[in-house]
């Protein structure tokens, strides 16, 4: 048994504690929010701020690893305490920043969209195509950050704050969006085949597996998930969001933790990507994850909470897992929870998907 410390108290950080309670495993949290969804289950949480050097310290010294759930963690913070986070660094100053994540890939020999740097006004003008998207160089999540630049009209038009560092990116008008989900543990890296998503308005709204992109775009893309994370010789749990263009692959980004996309490996793996990130930080031997079930998953929004209870209670079936992640404020957008369809039945997930469709 080892006592594993959590740096952040979100979802995924719950997700990460229920794993490791399975597992045999302490949990130590560390969050600025004493009604985050982890305080429950914690064995001790620690009401601090992400960069307080001492709250992560007084963890660190209480835990034998340490892991955080979400990608904009204080890098620093982390470098501080780098013998106690497998995951590393890198992954986070990489990820944290999309103009040194796409030169990343790049250099990886990944496709990636035509881009570039703008430092300051005039560098907008160097944008020759539409459409194109502008986007903050750090902390965006979620749709946010970024502006879709049509036509001159909308760059005439657009307000960025200099000095600051934007990015601007060719649109890519693509057949579907896939994200692969790897486990590199200290003896070899595992894969889940990849999930083919659906975004509105940048907020996932449902993640489906089997996708049914081509076994060769399915090979190119674990490939390449693998790749990143060997690379930045991380450990855990990694995910790469992709997108597919007739039987290209083209990057767009990685997150260096569990991912929205794969949470219906809950029930659709023997192993899920919760499972997988607990064993290989704690060093365990590696595992080669088997789907079990071919599912669906829908985000609840705070939009979604009444129908979803409606739902259930019109129509409870056992092949339907809704998870609620606890938090106190719903709020519209806001990820409140998650349902997974699962079922080796295709008419019957189908049905179910007809069924569980969220509404706007």
């Amino acid at each position: 048994m080892s006592t594993i410390g959590i740096l952040g108290g979100g979802q995924l950080g719950l997700m990460m504690a229920q794993a490791a309670k399975k597992q045999g495993h302490r949990i130590v949290v560390l969050d600025p929010d004493d009604q985050c969804p982890c305080v429950k289950i914690a064995d001790v949480f620690i009401s601090a701020k992400y960069n307080d050097e001492n709250a992560v310290k007084e963890m660190a010294e209480q835990c034998d690893v340490l892991t955080y759930e979400f990608e904009n963690a204080d890098a620093q913070i982390v470098s501080q305490f780098i013998e106690k986070f497998p995951q590393g660094s890198d992954a986070l100053t990489i990820s944290q920043h999309r103009y040194k994540e796409k030169k990343f890939a790049r250099k990886l020999g990944l496709k990636t969209p035509h881009f570039f740097k703008i430092k300051n006004e005039a560098d907008l003008y160097q944008i020759v195509s539409f459409p194109t998207l502008i986007k903050t160089c750090r902390f965006g999540y979620d749709g946010k950050g970024q502006w879709l630049i049509r036509d001159i009209e909308d760059l005439n038009e657009i307000k960025l704050e200099f000095p600051g560092e934007y990015i601007a990116e060719e649109f890519v008008s693509y057949d579907r969006e896939i994200s692969v989900v790897v486990a590199r543990f200290y003896d070899g890296t595992v894969a889940f085949p990849p999930f083919e998503n659906v975004h509105e308005k940048g907020i996932l709204r449902q993640s489906m597996v089997p996708s049914v992109v081509s076994e060769e775009v399915a090979r190119v893309a674990i490939e390449a998930a693998i790749s990143i994370a060997e690379q930045l010789e991380y450990i855990g749990v990694l995910a790469v969001e992709m997108f597919v263009c007739g039987d290209e692959v083209i990057f767009n980004e990685f997150a260096p933790r569990p991912h929205n996309s794969a949470h219906l490996t809950i029930e659709c793996a023997d192993f899920s990507q919760f499972d997988l990130h607990i064993a290989a930080i704690t060093r365990q031997t590696k595992v080669e994850p088997t789907m079990i079930n071919h599912g669906v998953m829908f985000n609840i929004l705070g939009q979604h909470v009444a129908e979803v209870f409606s739902k259930h209670a019109a129509h409870p079936d056992d092949h339907v897992y809704i998870h609620w992640y606890g938090k106190k404020e719903t709020r519209f957008n806001r990820k409140m929870g998650h349902v997974t369809l699962a079922s080796m039945d295709k008419v019957e997930l189908n049905e179910l998907i007809d069924r569980w469709r969220m509404s706007r």
